[in-house]
Parts: C-alpha cells; structure tokens; sequence
C-alpha cells in the first residue's frame, strides 16, 4: 500500500510539472478581416499565393502555418466587428484584454497614452526583430513617444487606377505604353478635356457627393507643403492649403474630370469602362485584377500607382494595421515571452501579407524581386516614399468623421469652401480640447 502511495505521489508531481507547458492557454490573437476559419481551417502552406484570396484567407493562413510551427505555443483566434476598438475597450473595461490584437496605427496613442499598451522596445533585439528594417512610415505608426507599441503588419492607402485601353484610346500612353500622368493642376484640366473628347467618358472618377473624401482632402493638403497639425499638436485644417485643396475637389464634379455626381461604386465603374481612372484602395489590387482578367468584364489592362500629385509634391493619404499587445506596462513574463514569439514570427512572415496589396513594411522585401514578381506591386512601389502618416495624436481619430461630414457638405452646396472649413476648425478644436 505504502509503495502504490509513494507510486501515486510521483505521478501526481509529474503531472503539475508538465501541465504549464501541455495545458497552458492559448495565445488570444484578436483581429477583424472577417470570419473564414472554417474555410481555410486546413490551409498552413504560405509558399502557394493561389491559396490567397484576400485579408481574411491571408491572415488565417498566417495563423495556421504559425501554429503548425509552433504547437507548444499555440495561437487562437477572436474575430471581432472592424475596426475592433469598440471589442477591445470591452475588454479592457473587463480586465480581460486579448494577448495581440490587430489595430489601425492611428489609434495606438489613445491606448498608449493611458499605459494600456504595452512597450516592446526591450524585446526586440532578443527576439530578432530588426525595427530599422521597417520603412519610415510603418515605424512612425506604431511609435508613440519614442517607444514602439506595435508590430506593423502593413501601410495601406489609396492608390490610382488607370485603364490602359482608354488612354491608349485617347493617345495618353507614352512609346514604352505607359499611362502619361498629369503633375499639376492645369495639366490635369486638360488631359481631363482630352481624354472625355476621345472617349465620352469622364476621366477620373471621384466618390458620390463628395463622400469619404477626407483622406484625399488631406493628401492634397501635404502636396502643398501643408499639414493638418499646428507646431504644438493641434489641428489646423482651416487654412490656406486647406481651401485651396477642398476648392480642387469642389471643381472636379463637372462631367469632364469626374462624372457631375460622382459614383457610388468607383470599382465598378472602372471595371465597365465608364472612367478612365478611379481612386481606390490598396486593398482592391487583387480584386480589380481578377475583374481584369474576366471574360465577362469590359476592363482588360489597367496600371495602378500612388494617388496622383495635382500640387507642388507628391503625398498620399496612409494608414496601417499593426499587432499591438494589451497587457499593459509590466505583462507577465511568461506571457509576454509567447506573445513575442508569435509577433516575430508574424514579421518574419510578413511578405506573405503583401499579397493583400497592401503595402509591407519591412524594407528587405519591399525590395525585393520576391515582391516586384507580385502582379503590380512594382507599379505602385513610389507609394512608400509617398506615404504621409497621420499625426500620432489622439484628437486624429475623430479626423475622417469631422471632415467627410465638412466636405461633403461643400460639395453638396450645403456651405460655402470656407465656412465648411470653418466649422470643422471648430469642432475639432472642441474635441482636442475637451474630448481627448
């Protein structure tokens, strides 16, 4: 009796020495991009693009290749609504914060500034991440105050597609049969009046009623040399650069540059051949070249590059979705020691992101020949250096509501340019004062 004890006893420490590494928890890796777990649940190969099929597969993918790597430190994942912030205060509000999330990079000051985040500067190096492989733009999103407070995934923004077929159709293709891009403001009157006469169709299509049009606003603004923050942090949208920018977008709804009342679904305008040129997202490459290659679609070769310099330099409006870590200022080390692991592989893995069209940020594949071989990514490789990060201030996220709601009513004659900018000052000075 006294042996089966002694027999029981040493099974019983085996067991509670083992358990921390057999049945410890997951690794909780939060992110939107949609549910797809189900249909990719059996896919862990990065090595094959076809399995690719937009932010949700790739993510997944991601996720499973990881934790076939790495079984002893699994990863699982939440999907949360986009853009997530509402589900990570929830949680937060509850003490009971994911592991890694996934965030836009505007809102990283927001949480960092009330050490919810967590800093990852001293892992770093141990780990094998090499910050300074990450481009400028992609490093300035996930800084706050001189500290890192997220691995960046990608830069997105918005790029500008040209339907070759039409431009050859209006003799605006050069000798190598690349698309001739206006520079400046005059020029892209004219080639505006060119284009329309030779095709019956306007020529760069702009959103419905001036809808959304707050990142093209401020995009405009910096290729005036301008900037939507004051030397002290605050925002500065009533200006000279700012009227001027918003007066260009007044003008553009005149069925020659832009259809009078702009379109509700640029992308399937472009794909119909009924505009010459649109503004969209990176997030459309793949799915405005799959629409490319359709029988069944009128649109045949498009070239697709940065948001189009209409002022003294060329700037484009950008975001980036980066992995955060929620654990606040001193994270268990345990924790923090499988969160790491998770977060350098997902770098060192990163150029599997790029086939989502968004931009990556890691400077030793940007340029690559692994990533010009991508269709169009060497098209719109000037995005990079184009790229403007928005300002790393917490009175920015209220930024696109406050200006699409101020442009939109300029353009639908609702105010005058001024008096919309007028107001928006207003209310983003009440919000930097009182809502932050």
């Amino acid at each position: 009796m006294k042996k089966t004890t002694v027999f029981l006893s040493m099974l019983l420490l085996l067991a509670l020495a083992i358990s921390p590494i057999t049945a410890q928890e997951p690794i909780e890796f939060m992110r939107f991009f949609g549910e797809c777990e189900d249909e990719y649940s059996d896919i862990a190969d990065l090595s094959d693009p076809s399995n690719f099929a937009g932010e949700c597969s790739i993510i997944q993918i991601m996720t499973n290749a990881y934790n076939a790597e790495n079984p002893d430190n699994a990863v699982t994942t939440t999907v949360v609504d986009w853009p997530g912030y509402t589900e990570l205060n929830t949680r937060l509000a509850a003490g009971d914060a994911p592991d890694v999330m996934i965030l836009h990079g505007i809102r990283i000051p927001n949480y960092a500034s009330r050490g919810l985040l967590t800093p990852l500067d001293p892992y770093l190096e141990q780990y094998g991440i090499d910050i300074n492989d990450f481009t400028d733009t992609a490093r300035s999103y996930v800084s706050y105050e001189d500290q890192l407070y997220g691995i960046p995934l990608d830069v997105h923004g918005h790029l500008y597609y040209i339907n070759l077929d039409l431009w050859e159709q209006a003799g605006m293709l050069d000798e190598n049969g690349m698309p001739i891009i206006p520079t400046n403001v005059d020029d892209w009157r004219a080639a505006a009046q060119t284009f329309y006469d030779a095709t019956g169709v306007p020529f760069f299509e702009f959103p419905a009623g001036g809808t959304d049009m707050s990142r093209d606003w401020m995009a405009l603004v910096y290729q005036q040399g301008g900037t939507i923050q004051d030397d002290a942090g605050n925002p500065t949208v009533n200006t000279p650069e700012g009227l001027a920018a918003l007066e260009l977008i007044l003008s553009v709804y005149d069925g020659v540059m832009s259809s009078e009342t702009g379109a509700t679904d640029r992308v399937e305008a472009f794909a119909n051949n009924l505009t010459g040129s649109t503004r969209e997202g990176t997030w459309q490459v793949n799915n405005i070249d799959a629409q490319a290659a359709s029988p069944d679609i009128p649109l045949e070769r498009f070239y697709v590059t940065s948001f189009p310099q209409f002022f003294d330099q060329p700037a484009t409006w950008s975001s980036t979705h980066a992995m955060i870590v929620p654990l606040g200022l001193n994270p268990d080390p345990e924790r923090i020691d499988r969160v790491m692991k998770f977060l350098s592989w997902m770098n060192e893995h990163n150029s599997a992101w790029a086939y989502t069209g968004h931009v990556p940020v890691n400077k030793s594949f940007l340029e690559s020949a692994d990533f010009e071989a991508i269709p169009h990514r060497g098209e719109y490789a000037n995005f990079s250096t184009e790229a403007v990060p928005m300002p790393r201030l917490n009175w920015v996220t209220a930024f696109e509501d406050i200006m699409n709601e101020e442009i939109q009513s300029a353009v639908l004659g609702d105010k005058s340019a001024e008096q919309a900018l007028a107001d928006a000052q207003s209310r983003f000075d009440d919000f930097a004062a009182f809502g932050q």
